[in-house]
């Protein structure tokens, strides 16, 4: 009877210490989920100089990390990495500047739009108060926003400038470079509220696109399924508008 107890306790004790064994080391194999942002790009995203990340983009994705349950990663990449580091799985998944297509693009998967991709006219001049007015006037652009083919509907290819970025653009107008710009009117609210610019607005905001979403390989799909969950839930429950009028004030 000793004997039996004994072995007993022993086989007890070896089950328990295989059972903690394999619960620690299913615990630390668990993958984080890579995301790639740029680390200055405000107000969707940058970083200090102690690394950590900040901006709307990253308040939308540590909420639907917080309810996912998950554990995100944040990792530099450049509009000119960004791709290759998506390809190559260096990063799961990543924020492009570029609405939606509105055909997939072959290779790639988008969640549901976090974020619409309206754009707004601006100008400094006085004889341009209409759409109308921008037809075949020099109008700046951002190179990767890719909206150079819908400028095409207000003028020719030869009055369309591409910069690299928004702060370019901006220094193209007040420079007389060009007589207007297209920017996506959340940017354009974000400069506003914050006293950056005061341009004039020329008509009402038009449509670019099918908004901004998360980009993955087909491989995430399960992955962008969960986030396109969390993007209902947090619209619904009225965090997504928090997040929003955060940066962006509080008109939706």
């Amino acid at each position: 009877m000793d004997f039996g107890m004994n072995f007993r306790k022993r086989v007890t004790h070896l089950l328990l210490i295989l059972f903690l064994f394999t619960g620690n080391a299913s615990a630390d194999n668990k993958q984080s989920i890579m995301v790639g942002v740029s680390k200055f790009a405000p107000p969707f995203s940058a970083a200090d100089t102690s690394n950590h990340y900040f901006g709307f983009c990253i308040d939308i994705m540590n909420e639907i990390c917080k309810r996912l349950n998950e554990t995100c990663e944040y990792k530099a990449v450049t509009l000119q990495d960004q791709m290759d580091n998506l390809n190559s799985g260096n990063i799961d998944i990543t924020f492009p500047p570029y609405p939606i297509p509105n055909i997939g693009a072959q290779g790639y998967i988008y969640s549901l739009p976090y974020m619409t991709s309206n754009g707004q006219f601006l100008t400094t001049s006085s004889n341009i108060k209409t759409l109308a007015d921008i037809k075949n006037k020099r109008i700046g652009t951002v190179r990767e926003t890719h909206l150079k083919s819908m400028l095409l509907l207000y003028t020719s290819a030869d009055n369309i400038k591409e910069y690299p970025k928004v702060s370019s653009m901006i220094m193209a107008l007040l420079n007389d470079d060009v007589d207007a710009i297209i920017m996506n009117i959340n940017i354009f609210k974000y400069l506003t509220i914050n006293k950056v610019i005061d341009f004039k607005t020329v008509g009402n905001p038009v449509i670019l696109g099918n908004g901004y979403g998360i980009m993955a390989l087909p491989k995430n799909t399960d992955l962008i399924n969960k986030i396109n969950k969390v993007l209902l839930q947090i619209e619904n429950d009225g965090t997504y508008e928090t997040i929003y009028n955060k940066y962006f004030g509080s008109n939706l």
